[in-house]
């Protein structure tokens, strides 16, 4: 059985600052404590069970799970009575000795930042978890997003989806560029993506065909990076979309008995966005990422019906998956035991994911389970380890930079500066002056083509002799009618002269607090 229909209002309208704002009202979820310019974050688990398929209901499988509110759902054992409603909201009969404890004891409740039924869409997920951390991704802080569940459980529909219902990863790609766009243009965006699959151990380039296996290496400033993965820059929603498409396309997947569209591998789509401030001097810039991951899911043999390579592949599968939930158990208990030992380098996936899961990251896990009878272990064990994840903290800042202008580049940028300088001086005396005399209409060079085209109106620059050009002996007022020229556009002129003086002079003290640093160190 299908998610119910994409029909949440969309992000369009919004602009970026209205998503901090968003970012800001979130932090109810992510728990964030300010300290030393760092912040510590706990991680975001939310849980999302799927209806019962057509499948499961002909096998005479019944619902075992309900959500009490937005965020607790509760499971039932279904061993406790075979014939128990399958109503939502109508409790079950108790037996007799738990009606006189006054309790119900095999019902298991668990409590997280967030809970989802099978009416509610992607686009609902995607705003009650994803969405308020891309805005920080555009300020240069990291975000991870994954989804953890059996086989069949929704992960992948979850973070991919399909046309009528997109899943996590294409609504934040398309939040990305929108609210780049609604940034007013003040500052450079260049968007970078990669897709990387881990399959039977091996990681491969997804954005490649017929991609060899790749290494995975430690760097000591980034943590483990892919060498040779692709990196393509993007400049719209549409050519990330077509890459999404293709890697897609190009993944493992097969049809087992549990899934018929099963995924035999983890995806991982990075994205980098870099945004820079630009001035004379320096190119300072941040650079966030945001990381969406598509796990294979956990399956057992007796159900799939796996043989030959399917069997290999789905202890693959599940071997990289017991090393995730190792890790999420460690890390979990570091806030009661303190140092803990957390084996990352026990699988390809944890490597990959150790930034996410204890780094700089702002990360949300999404606990996809299936609310069938036949699948409480599996939804119990997905459960389990999703309620560990609510006690691991991250530790997230911002990752900025600057990229300093080479010493031999300012003495340019002042003779520039100067130049630019005596033309404006020699332009604001004229049309302030009026005098000058007739003849060149141009002095030290005149003007650059910009400034004359801006004066001008776009109508070219005037020059040569007369009384009508440039150095014309008419009055101030005839010569502002003539060039069609306002007092206001008098006066703008006036202040781009106090700034390229204030600028040329802000350069000479870089230049020469470059050169006493450079002669110490000699």
């Amino acid at each position: 059985m299908s998610y119910a229909s994409h029909h949440a209002a969309n992000g369009d309208g919004k602009t970026l600052g209205e998503m901090e704002e968003l970012v800001d009202a979130s932090m109810k979820f992510t728990r964030v404590l300010k300290r030393k310019g760092v912040s510590q974050a706990t991680l975001q688990v939310a849980v999302r069970a799927r209806p019962l398929s057509r499948k499961e209901m002909s096998h005479g499988a019944r619902t075992i799970t309900k959500l009490v509110d937005e965020r607790c759902v509760v499971v039932l054992d279904p061993d406790e009575d075979a014939n128990a409603s399958t109503v939502p909201g109508v409790p079950k009969p108790l037996k007799r000795k738990e009606v006189a404890a006054g309790v119900r004891k095999k019902e298991r409740r668990y409590v997280f930042d967030a809970a989802y039924d099978g009416e509610a869409s992607n686009e609902q997920v995607y705003r009650g978890t994803v969405l308020p951390h891309i805005a920080g991704v555009l300020r240069g802080t990291n975000a991870t997003v994954f989804a953890y569940g059996a086989t069949g459980s929704g992960k992948t529909h979850t973070m991919v989806g399909n046309q009528r219902d997109p899943g996590l990863m294409v609504l934040s790609l398309r939040d990305v560029f929108r609210f780049i766009a609604s940034d007013g243009g003040e500052k450079d965006y260049k968007v970078e993506c990669s897709y990387t699959e881990v399959y039977n151990e091996l990681v491969y380039d997804l954005l490649v065909p017929n991609s060899p296996a790749l290494e995975l290496r430690e760097d000591p400033e980034r943590g483990p990076m892919v060498s040779g993965l692709t990196h393509v820059a993007v400049d719209d929603e549409n050519a990330i979309f077509e890459l999404l498409r293709k890697g897609n396309a190009r993944r493992k997947t097969e049809e087992t008995g549990a899934n018929a569209v099963s995924s035999r591998s983890h995806a991982v789509l990075e994205i980098w966005v870099t945004r820079t401030e630009r001035n004379h001097y320096c190119k300072a810039y941040t650079t966030g990422k945001l990381a969406l991951v598509d796990l294979a899911g956990a399956e057992r043999a007796s159900e799939t019906n796996n043989r030959g390579h399917q069997l290999r592949d789905g202890a693959n599968i599940n071997r990289s998956l017991l090393s995730l939930a190792n890790c999420i158990n460690a890390l979990g208990k570091r806030k009661k035991k303190g140092f803990v030992f957390v084996p990352f380098r026990d699988s390809k996936l944890t490597r990959i994911l150790k930034d996410g899961l204890c780094g700089n990251s702002r990360t949300v896990m999404v606990a996809t389970v299936s609310g069938s009878s036949h699948q409480y272990e599996h939804t119990v064990n997905t459960l389990k380890y999703a309620d560990r994840a609510k006690e691991i903290k991250t530790h997230v800042h911002e990752n900025r930079g600057t990229v300093e202008t080479h010493i031999a580049e300012y003495q340019r940028m002042i003779d520039a500066l100067q130049e630019e300088r005596r033309e404006l001086r020699a332009e604001v005396d004229r049309l302030k002056g009026g005098g000058g005399g007739g003849g060149g209409g141009q002095v030290g060079g005149g003007p650059s083509k910009g400034f004359a085209a801006a004066v001008n109106g776009g109508r070219g620059c005037q020059s040569g002799g007369g009384g009508g050009g440039w150095g014309g002996g008419g009055g101030h007022e005839q010569q502002r009618e003539q060039q069609g020229l306002t007092v206001e556009e008098v006066e703008k002129f006036a202040q781009e002269l106090a700034e390229a003086t204030d600028a040329c002079a802000k350069a000479q003290r870089v230049l020469l607090e470059r050169q006493t640093r450079e002669a110490s160190a000699r």
